[in-house]
C-alpha cells in the first residue's frame, strides 16, 4: 500500500472501521490523489527582457476629453531589461504607461492580458525573455486586432532553441504558458470544488499572487480569498500541501455527490409520500361515490317489459285520441246541420205567419194605385184562382202548407182530418237532428273519458319505464365507480409495495470514509509540517514590516488559513484591522519573507519574482516609500529575488536605485 493508504487504513481501524486495504488505494487512485508527498523546492523566475513595438495614440492633455482627430500618434519601441534586485518603473505624471509595462510583462508571462482595450490595440509585436533557474525561455507574439499569435521557445545547452508550443488566440496562449511554467516552477494546479463545480486554478492564479496592487490588499497572500490558504501552503512549501488540496477537492466532490443523492432520495420520498396521499384520497373518493348507489341490481327483463307496456299504452292513447278527434268532428257536423234546419224552419214559420197575416186582409183599394176592389172580384177568386188585387194566379198549395186548425182560408175548404193524418205520418227533421246531436255528444263524452284513462295509464307506464331505465343507468354508473375503485386500490397497493420495497441507502459511504480520514491526516501533516515554517516566516514579516516603516508592530502570527494576528503598539489586532498603509507594508513583508525562507532553507515554491504596482497610492508618503525601497534594496542584496516597483515618484526611484534597474520617464514624457 501507499504511505497515505497505510495511514488511512490505520486511522480507520483506530476508529473501529474494518475495510479492505485494496479499496483504500483504489479510492485514492480514482480521486487522483497522489500517493506520496514531496517537499517544495523553489525555482527562480526572472524577467530579463521585454521588447514591444507598435503605434501609440495619446493626448497632450491627459485627463481631459479629447476628440479622436486631436489624438497624437507616436511609435512604440520599448526595450526593457530589468536586473536582479529591485527595479523601478516610474514617471512624474499619471497615465504615462508605468502600469502598462507590468501588464505587458504579465501578458507575456501568463498568456492573460490585463491591458485596457485601447492600449492593447496599440501593440503590434511583443518579444519577452524569462529565465527559470537560469534557463532562458522566449515568448514572442504578434498582436492583430488585440488577438495574440506566436510561439514559446527554450534555449538548448548547445545554444539553439526548441519550440515548446505555438498559439493563435488568447485561450491557446494561456494554455501553452500554463503547461510551460507550472512544470518548470514545480507548481501543482490547485483544484477547488465549490457549489457542485470543480475549478482548476493553474498558472494565472499563481502569477496573480506575484503582484501586489495598492488597491487590492486583501488577502495577505495572493489576490483571491478563495485561494489564499492553498497559495500560502504552496509558497511555504509544506510536503503534503498539494496532496491535501487534492484530497480536499475529492472529499468535497464526494460529499456534494452524497448530498445530491440524499436530496434526491428526500425529494423522491417526498414525491412518493405525496403520490401515496393522492392515491389514498382517490380510493376514499371512489368508495364514497360507490356508497351513493343502490347495491341491488335491476331486473333488465322487467325494465324491458315496462318499456314495452309504456309503448303499448302510448299506442292505445294515440288511437283513442284519433277516435275522439273523429267523433268530435262528426258531432260538430251534426250540430251544424241542426242549426241550419232550425234556421230554415224558423224562416218558414215566419213566412207562413206573414202570409196568414196578409191573406186574412180584405183591402178595398189597391195599395199601389188606389183602384177600388169590389166584392165581385173577391167572390171570383175561388173560381178564377186569381188575386182580386193584381189578378195574378194564386199559389194555393203554398197557402195550405201550415193551415190554422179549423180555418180553411180564402178560396180553400180543406178539413182538419186531412191535415193531421199527413203530419202524423211524416218525421220531423229537426227532432231527428236533435237526437243525432245528443247521440254524437254522448259518444264524444265516452271517448273523452276513455282517452283520459288511457293517458293516465300511458303516463304511469312511462314513469315506470323511466324509473327502470334510471336503475339501469345507475347500475352502469355504479359499475364505473366499482372499476374506478378497483383501479385506485390497485394503484395504491402498487405504490405501497414500491415504497415499502425501496432499497435503503447504505448507512455509510466507504469512499467518503476513506477520503474523510485522508483529509484529516493530510491536514494534520500539513499543519505539523508548516507550523515551524510559519513561525519562522512570521518573525521575518514582523522584522521586515518594521524595516518598511511600521515601527509600532511588535510581532505577527501568520496562520495556516492565510489570516494573521498582529501585536501593534502593545494591543492585539488582526490584519484586517490595520490601515491600508500598514496592510501594504505587511503584505510586501509577507511575500518577501516567503522568498527569504525559500532562499535560506531551500523550501517553498515561491519563484522569487514580485511586482508592486503604485504603492504610494495607499497613504504612503514619498519619504516612507523611499524608506521601503531602501529596505527592499537591502533585502534584495541579502536574498535572491527580483522586484519591480511601478510608481509616479520617478525622481525618488532614480535617487534610490541604480540606473541599470530603472525605466523612468521625466516631466510629461511617457515610459514607452
Amino acid at each position: 500500500m501507499t504511505i497515505l493508504g497505510k495511514a488511512v487504513l490505520a486511522e480507520l481501524q483506530r476508529r473501529g472501521v474494518e475495510i479492505d486495504p485494496d479499496l483504500i488505494d483504489k479510492v485514492l487512485l480514482d480521486a487522483d490523489v497522489s500517493s506520496t508527498a514531496s517537499r517544495g523546492v523553489p525555482a527562480r523566475l526572472r524577467v530579463r527582457r521585454l521588447q514591444v513595438t507598435g503605434t501609440k495614440h495619446y493626448s497632450e492633455t491627459p485627463g481631459e476629453e479629447t476628440e479622436p482627430a486631436e489624438l497624437k500618434t507616436a511609435p512604440i519601441n520599448l526595450n526593457w531589461t530589468p536586473g536582479d534586485g529591485v527595479n523601478g518603473v516610474g514617471s512624474e505624471k499619471n497615465l504615462r504607461g508605468k502600469s502598462s509595462v507590468l501588464h505587458l510583462t504579465i501578458w507575456a508571462l501568463t498568456g492573460r492580458s490585463h491591458l485596457q482595450a485601447d492600449v492593447a490595440s496599440w501593440v503590434d509585436h511583443v518579444d519577452a525573455e524569462f529565465h527559470v533557474d537560469g534557463v532562458p525561455l522566449y515568448v514572442e507574439f504578434d498582436v492583430t486586432d488585440g488577438v495574440p499569435g506566436g510561439k514559446v521557445e527554450q534555449q538548448l545547452p548547445s545554444g539553439g532553441r526548441t519550440v515548446l508550443g505555438t498559439f493563435a488566440g488568447e485561450a491557446e496562449f494561456e494554455s501553452v504558458m500554463g503547461s510551460v511554467m507550472l512544470e518548470r516552477l514545480r507548481l501543482d494546479a490547485i483544484s477547488v470544488f465549490s457549489n457542485g463545480v470543480e475549478t482548476e486554478h493553474a498558472w494565472p492564479s499563481y502569477a496573480a499572487a506575484l503582484t501586489v496592487h495598492a488597491d487590492k490588499l486583501d488577502p495577505i497572500i495572493g489576490n483571491e480569498n478563495t485561494l489564499k490558504t492553498r497559495i500560502l501552503q504552496m509558497f511555504v512549501g509544506t510536503s503534503w500541501a498539494p496532496v491535501d488540496a487534492q484530497v480536499a477537492t475529492a472529499l468535497n466532490s464526494r460529499t456534494f455527490e452524497q448530498d445530491e443523492r440524499k436530496t434526491q432520495r428526500q425529494a423522491a420520498a417526498s414525491v412518493a409520500a405525496a403520490a401515496l396521499e393522492q392515491a389514498e384520497n382517490r380510493v376514499a373518493a371512489a368508495k364514497q361515490v360507490l356508497e351513493e348507489f343502490d347495491p341491488e341490481d335491476p331486473d333488465v327483463d322487467t325494465v324491458f317489459a315496462l318499456a314495452s307496456a309504456a309503448s303499448e299504452r302510448a299506442r292505445e292513447a294515440h288511437n283513442l285520441s284519433l277516435q275522439l278527434m273523429t267523433a268530435d268532428t262528426a258531432a260538430s257536423e251534426v250540430r251544424a246541420q241542426l242549426r241550419v234546419e232550425e234556421l230554415r224552419q224558423q224562416a218558414a214559420v215566419e213566412d207562413a205567419v206573414a202570409r196568414r197575416l196578409f191573406n186574412g186582409m180584405t183591402p178595398t183599394v189597391c195599395p199601389r194605385c188606389s183602384t177600388r176592389v169590389d166584392a165581385e172580384r173577391y167572390a171570383a177568386e175561388p173560381t178564377t184562382h186569381e188575386c182580386s188585387l193584381c189578378l195574378h194566379e194564386l199559389e194555393l198549395d203554398e197557402h195550405v202548407t201550415f193551415p190554422e186548425p179549423g180555418s180553411g182560408g180564402p178560396g180553400g175548404d180543406a178539413t182538419e182530418a186531412d191535415s193531421t193524418t199527413e203530419a202524423d205520418e211524416a218525421v220531423d227533421p229537426l227532432d231527428a237532428l236533435r237526437v243525432a246531436v245528443a247521440d254524437a255528444e254522448l259518444g264524444v263524452l265516452g271517448l273523452r273519458e276513455k282517452y283520459r284513462a288511457a293517458e293516465a295509464q300511458r303516463r304511469e307506464a312511462e314513469d315506470a319505464a323511466v324509473k327502470g331505465r334510471e336503475k339501469i343507468d345507475s347500475a352502469r354508473a355504479r359499475l364505473k365507480a366499482e372499476l374506478e375503485l378497483a383501479r385506485a386500490q390497485s394503484a395504491l397497493d402498487t405504490l405501497r409495495d414500491a415504497v415499502n420495497g425501496r432499497p435503503v441507502a447504505p448507512v455509510a459511504d466507504e469512499a467518503l470514509m476513506v477520503l474523510g480520514a485522508a483529509s484529516d491526516l493530510t491536514k494534520r501533516w500539513v499543519k505539523d509540517d508548516q507550523g515551524p515554517l510559519l513561525e519562522s516566516v512570521s518573525g521575518a514579516i514582523a522584522a521586515l514590516a518594521r524595516r518598511f516603516g511600521s515601527t509600532n508592530i511588535t510581532s505577527v502570527k501568520l496562520k495556516g488559513n492565510g489570516n494573521m494576528d498582529v501585536l501593534k503598539g502593545g494591543a492585539n489586532t488582526t490584519y484586517s484591522g490595520l490601515t491600508n498603509g500598514e496592510k501594504l507594508r505587511i503584505k510586501l513583508a509577507a511575500v518577501i519573507a516567503l522568498i527569504e525562507l525559500g532562499h535560506r532553507d531551500g523550501v517553498g515554491r515561491h519563484p522569487g519574482l514580485l511586482f508592486v504596482d503604485s504603492p504610494a497610492a495607499e497613504e504612503i508618503p514619498e519619504a516612507d516609500l523611499k524608506i521601503m525601497l531602501e529596505a527592499m534594496t537591502a533585502v534584495a542584496e541579502e536574498t535572491d529575488l527580483q522586484i519591480v516597483v511601478a510608481t509616479t515618484h520617478g525622481p525618488m526611484l532614480s535617487a534610490v536605485l541604480p540606473d541599470t534597474n530603472l525605466l523612468v520617464a521625466t516631466g510629461t514624457d511617457f515610459v514607452w
